[in-house]
């Protein structure tokens, strides 16, 4: 009985070290991971990640990165180490290619095999690749999901569809790997690898979806293909689908022309959200020191600054326009029929990789987590005693949610909808604007839910309150925005009821009209922060 127990115990011991030997390293991973950077001659600059294959000299990333200009430059970065690099072989269905380098350095290890199968669903992936031209290699650790078909066109949205079907870069029926999360910009290229540190995929997206954006896998298996192709050439219809992803790109502050601004009352967001707002999502490449994007760490959350979008643009590249624009009847049912620029405001969006949740915030306000534990945004005119305030509670459904959840989505989502009242009303006496209460089923435990609460019949205030609430589930996760706003004090109300159906877009507006129409923008902004946190949390293919 004796030697029984101890020969099971050195099996046991024999499998955990050969566990442990197989699990993934990132260390020498890094090896074979590269920074690609392409200097176009205006200035700006694709940045992205790649990988050696096979060869010290081969680099593999994502074709769209590239550009066609005869003056553009490809540098491959390896920490300190630099190589110019020249294309060698494309493969544009699966927008992939293969560069060469002259004289790789010493220390560059190339991948030489591929896992054959697709990972399982629910498996976990790792990508290895340099976030938004950080200097700093990283991880970023995501879920293999499910999707049926597993293309590529049931993930992008209808514009980006369009332009695809003519270039073909990619193919828009090509078969992909489904990620569960998201990759961040600058991700594009990178490998992907399993729990056993085996090559199954390259990352590719940096396609925008609205407040959200659009990342997938192309399987390993097309490296034999890339490998063989015949194709040395870049193909024509490369520029307009380089123009999709805008998330791999970066300008250079220093060769930045210089901002001549027409003053109009959304002009006051510069400086209302944040005097350092201009440039706020550029990296100054002309300087060997960059600033690293910083995480903002929340709970069992990383939140990462992806993009700045003014509301326009987020509609332009979403994929269900009229989400975006509903924000527009709530503002104007709150405030009447006042005419503000609704697309100029500008937004920045952060999101969690792992999980894929997003959160938007206005352009320049700062994400930080009080001591309290809070997350929040803040700014000169917004903070937890100002008249403005935005709220954002995030956190791991449990097995118990997660099952409710499931069994009536309706019933959960009243139940914290209730609670949310509730909590309110310990503080005043709260109504709920029935007819703004919505509840949007995406599929794959993905909901939305939104409400509005006031206190306008409240007696003995000095301000009445208005708040917006959103709420949506991610998979396994739970996250809650609210926006809030104190501005209704006697004399507000006076002024809104004096210039009701105010153009606050006219350029001789009167002082008190100017001071009005900043705070309707202001208003307006913290409102579409929370709509567009909710609903870029939605996901479209199931």
């Amino acid at each position: 009985m004796g030697k029984l127990i101890c020969r099971l115990h050195l099996l046991i011991c024999l499998l955990v070290s050969i566990q442990t030997a197989a699990d993934i390293n990132p260390e020498q991973l890094s090896l074979s991971t590269v920074r690609v950077v392409v200097k176009k001659p205006n200035n700006e600059m694709n940045v992205a990640s790649g990988f050696l294959w096979q060869k010290p000299q081969w680099v593999v990333t994502s074709l769209h990165v590239l550009d066609a200009h005869a003056k553009s430059r490809i540098i491959i970065e390896f920490g300190k180490k630099k190589r110019l690099a020249k294309v060698s072989r494309v493969l544009p269905e699966a927008d992939l290619v293969l560069l060469e380098v002259m004289k790789p350095p010493k220390g560059w290890s190339p991948l030489t095999y591929f896992k054959q199968s697709r990972p399982k669903y629910r498996e976990h992936v790792t990508a290895l690749g340099f976030h938004h031209g950080a200097l700093a290699m990283s991880t970023r650790e995501l879920l293999k999901g499910y999707a049926k078909p597993e293309i590529l066109k049931q993930f992008l949205p209808p514009n980006a569809v369009e332009t695809l079907k003519k270039t073909n870069i990619p193919d828009i029926e090509f078969p992909i790997y489904y990620l569960d999360g998201s990759l961040l910009p600058g991700f594009s290229g990178a490998p992907v690898f399993d729990w056993q540190g085996k090559l199954v995929g390259i990352g590719n997206g940096g396609l925008e979806n609205g407040a959200a954006n659009v990342s997938w896998v192309i399987p390993a298996t097309n490296l034999s293909k890339l490998v063989n192709s015949k194709q040395s050439t870049l193909p024509k219809g490369l520029y307009k689908t380089s123009k999709l992803f805008t998330l791999d790109k970066v300008v250079p502050l220093k060769n930045q022309p210089t901002r001549h601004l027409v003053f109009k009352p959304y002009d006051v967001l510069t400086w209302l959200f944040s005097p350092a707002y201009a440039a706020s999502d550029e990296w100054d490449f002309g300087s060997s020191q960059l600033v690293e994007p910083n995480a903002i760490e929340y709970q069992n959350f990383e939140f990462y600054k992806i993009k700045t979008r003014s509301m326009a643009e987020l509609i332009l590249s979403s994929a269900t326009p009229n989400e975006l624009r509903s924000i527009q009847h709530l503002f104007k049912a709150i405030f009447g029929e006042f005419r503000i620029d609704f697309e100029a405001p500008k937004f920045d969006i952060y999101s969690d990789a792992y999980l894929g949740i997003n959160i938007v915030v206005p352009a320049g306000a700062q994400l930080y987590v009080d001591e309290q534990g809070y997350l929040l945004a803040k700014s000169a005119n917004m903070c937890r005693q100002c008249y403005y305030e935005l709220q954002y509670h995030a956190r791991i459904l449990s097995d118990k949610n997660q099952g409710a959840l499931v069994e009536s989505p309706v019933s959960f989502f009243d139940d914290k909808l209730t609670q949310h009242w509730q909590e309110l009303n310990d503080e005043g006496e709260f109504e709920e604007y029935v007819d703004f209460r919505h509840l949007t089923k995406y599929g794959g435990k993905r909901f939305v839910a939104n409400a509005l609460y006031a206190n306008f019949n409240e007696p003995l205030v000095e301000r009445y309150e208005v708040n917006y609430l959103s709420i949506a589930t991610n998979r396994k996760s739970w996250l809650q925005t609210q926006a809030i706003n104190n501005r209704f004090d006697d004399e507000y109300m006076q002024q809104l009821s004096t210039h009701t159906g105010l153009n606050c877009q006219r350029v001789n507006l009167s002082s008190e009209q100017v001071e009005l129409c900043q705070s309707l923008v202001y208003a307006y902004t913290l409102l579409a922060s929370v709509h567009l946190t909710g609903f870029s949390n939605r996901f479209f293919p199931m």
